[in-house]
């Protein structure tokens, strides 16, 4: 671009040298070829100092060689023409290695093979969410270059696995130190990261893969501990069941003893006359013990 409005003014040069040697209309036509060489040559030069940086890039601006210390931001920038702009994303990326082909960056199984403190060997899936510092995007350019991913991404993310797992045995990667485990890797490249101009936001372990005979000791013992656990809230509930029925019937003896208490004779007697005198009064026949006999007394019923 540059070179090509170096050419358009070279051509107005001497289209103006040359309409000062010739006569009309020649004059002419070389005149109107000046202000458009002229003309173009400006438009030209103006679009190659213009350069619009996209939303979620960052630019940094290379002249001779030399790294400007100052990244462009989004948006639209007049710079030197001479000047070459490499873009760089500052949105959020994932970095993924996993089991399954089509999941990463990487086609076919790209999880991380860890030896845990027990000598077993673990595979991992794990995925990280990082993006790059703008202000220091030319230190990373200069220093790293634009392909940040595979010279420090993928191989700080192994390193960190590799190292973390080693003080865990494989049994406590999959159950108990999972979280722990993550907690540790995620510190580590943190601080790896930021030496480097790269902030990390979160980093998963999406899978944890042990050998067959592990998984299979893991998942018997856990089904003992249900089955466990299972038994005993059954206990517990049965338990619970006889202590409300002792209760329950402490009650119902308590009851009983209270009402056999209030039962004197005198009350049992003035019940009993009140029971025959309601039958009495509904002219039913009154059947009452006397001197060893037994005699029925009709009493009529009241009108």
């Amino acid at each position: 671009m540059v070179l090509f409005a170096l050419l358009l003014f070279v051509i107005s040069a001497l289209a103006w040298r040359w309409k000062t040697k010739v006569g009309f209309p020649l004059s002419a036509r070389l005149a109107i070829a000046q202000w458009v060489g002229l003309t173009l040559g400006v438009i030209v030069l103006l679009g190659s100092m213009a350069v619009i940086v996209p939303p979620g890039q960052a630019g940094i601006q290379v002249l001779f060689g030399k790294v400007n210390p100052e990244p462009l931001p989004s948006g639209l920038h007049f710079i030197n023409p001479f000047a070459q702009v490499v873009e760089m994303e500052v949105r959020t990326r994932n970095y993924t290695m996993s089991t399954v082909g089509d999941e990463g960056q990487r086609r076919g199984d790209d999880s991380i093979s860890v030896i845990s403190s027990d000598g077993l060997t673990v595979k991992l899936d794990a995925t990280i969410f990082y993006s790059l510092q703008q202000a220091r995007l030319p230190e990373i350019y200069r220093t790293i270059g634009p392909d940040v991913e595979e010279r420090i991404v993928r191989s700080e993310i192994r390193a960190s696995l590799r190292d973390a797992a080693a003080a865990l045995t494989a049994t406590e990667l999959y159950t108990s130190k999972r979280q722990a485990f993550v907690d540790q890797v995620s510190k580590t490249l943190k601080a790896s990261f930021e030496a480097r101009g790269i902030s990390l936001e979160q980093m998963l372990l999406r899978n944890v893969i042990l050998p067959d005979q592990i998984t299979k000791a893991i998942n018997d013992k856990i089904s003992a501990d249900q089955d466990a656990q299972k038994m005993l809230f059954v206990l517990q509930k049965e338990k619970q069941e006889a202590e409300r029925k002792r209760i329950e019937a402490e009650g119902q003896a308590r009851a009983q003893q209270i009402v056999s208490q209030s039962l004197t004779p005198q009350i049992i007697e003035y019940q009993r006359i009140q029971a025959l005198r309601d039958i009495g009064a509904k002219g039913n026949l009154i059947i009452t013990p006397m001197g060893g006999a037994t005699p029925m007394i009709q009493v009529p019923a009241r009108k």
